[in-house]
């Protein structure tokens, strides 16, 4: 593993911003204050990495080793809003990649709209829930460069996994590999500058959470990628880190922001010495609300493919 100096930053642009991470376990996390770009210090091997998502990442991180239905409800859900949202970008593409594929949700609606759907997932017991409950196309597989031919998709989707990549710049590039001439790469990944404003003290920071990104360092790593942001998307994802990319070699993009590093900086130091005050009492009653419409939602259904049937039935793009 061999990472490009902007990833990495000198060791005199880097300044520690937590010790531990949300369950207070040893975790140093730094910020490159001449680009705003907040990494896990030291970033973890390839070996290690292989091991923690093969076989421990969906215990510890989501607690169970197959989805629950109301989780699976609820992604569900999200992925028909995001269909619905970029049916006119989703609309066009024919042969869809998921990289990460999780539970499966998003694959099984494009299923649902007649998209020729596959996808990859190193998490064992998730990838063959994938193909057991759903029928879905799902490799069990970590990202290697031969595991697709060049131009094989139209549209490729990395949601919440560049953060977990230990090598980000390397693996957008290898991936846009993947996309047909005109194709369209879609990523998107948690927004610490937003998590500033809304987590709790202590909340922030996971261990395989390696990279924490913003709509700024986000743009950035991927013209090191030899990505562009897609234009016709553009305005609906501004300020935002879901953002839709398209191959574009030599994509000029700034790589120093300091004036947004020294924002980012001020606003983890101020989120470390308190963090958002939630009303427990709001929280805890939002939460119960978002339960009981779960469960009203998935009372009655059989199984994964009930919730998942019944959630296609509402898309607009049909």
């Amino acid at each position: 593993m061999t990472l490009t100096p902007w990833l990495l930053g000198e060791p005199s642009d880097l300044v520690e911003v937590s010790a531990a991470d949300r369950h207070g376990k040893p975790l140093r996390t730094v910020l490159n204050r001449r680009t705003g770009l907040v990494r896990n210090d030291p970033v973890p091997s390839d070996a290690e990495l292989a091991q923690f998502y093969s076989k421990d990442y969906r215990v510890a991180y989501k607690g169970a080793a197959q989805p629950r239905k109301r989780q699976a409800f609820r992604n569900f859900r999200r992925a028909a809003a995001y269909i619905d949202r970029f049916n006119d970008v989703i609309s066009q593409a024919q042969n869809i990649l998921d990289v990460g594929a999780g539970s499966g949700e998003f694959l099984f609606l494009a299923r649902a709209i007649g998209k020729t759907a596959q996808g990859i997932e190193p998490n064992e017991g998730y990838a063959a829930f994938c193909r057991e409950e759903y029928g879905l196309n799902v490799r069990t597989a970590l990202l290697e460069p031969d595991l697709f031919e060049a131009q094989s998709f139209d549209f490729i989707r990395l949601n919440h996994v560049l953060e977990h990549l230990n090598d980000p710049v390397k693996y957008l590039a290898m991936i846009a590999r993947w996309l047909k001439p005109g194709g369209v790469f879609y990523v998107e990944v948690p927004n610490i500058e937003a998590y500033c404003k809304s987590k709790s003290k202590g909340g922030m920071f996971h261990y395989g959470h390696i990279y924490n990104f913003t709509p700024w360092t986000l743009r950035a790593a991927a013209a090191l990628a030899g990505l562009r942001e897609y234009q016709v998307t553009a305005e609906r994802c501004a300020n935002s880190t879901g953002v839709f990319f398209v191959a574009a070699e030599n994509h000029e993009f700034p790589q120093r922001n300091e004036s947004h590093g020294q924002e980012l900086q001020r606003l983890l130091m101020q989120h470390a010495h308190g963090g958002p005050q939630q009303a427990r009492g709001m929280k805890m009653l939002r939460k119960f609300a978002v339960r009981v419409d779960e469960f009203l939602n998935i009372a009655g259904s059989k199984s994964y493919s009930d919730i998942g049937n019944a959630v296609a039935r509402t898309l607009k793009l049909q």
